[in-house]
């Protein structure tokens, strides 16, 4: 069954000829589709810079474990290199001279000679 459907024109429509109603709906169309245009643009800049966000948090955690990763090494450098100090005791000897200061020659004969 067909509904039949009564349509009540505001004050401002009913001196106005068809045309001119035709016209000011074109319009208002117009303008409702530039208004949804606009919006699916925002949204899809909204959808862009939540992904470079997402990006940027990736990339700091990303340094966040480089850096949390080299203190380990440094650490671990550290720990390898820890010196112990030690006790020396330095014993003074006398230093012998490179020469002998006296020399005792004797007189040497034939018999003590080797052939």
């Amino acid at each position: 069954m067909a509904t039949i459907v009564e349509v009540k024109l505001p004050p401002e429509y009913e001196n106005v000829n068809r045309y001119e109603m035709y016209a000011h709906l074109e319009k208002v169309a117009t303008y409702a589709h530039h208004l949804k245009q606009q919006i699916e643009d925002l949204q899809a800049e909204i959808k862009l810079r939540d992904g470079q966000l997402q990006k940027q948090r990736g990339d700091i955690l990303k340094l966040k474990s480089f850096i949390g990763h080299q203190k380990l090494k440094i650490d671990d450098l550290e720990l390898q290199s820890v010196v112990e100090d030690i006790e020396v005791e330095i014993v003074e000897e006398k230093r012998k001279p490179n020469f002998i200061p006296t020399m005792e020659f004797s007189e040497v004969t034939g018999s003590n000679l080797i052939n």
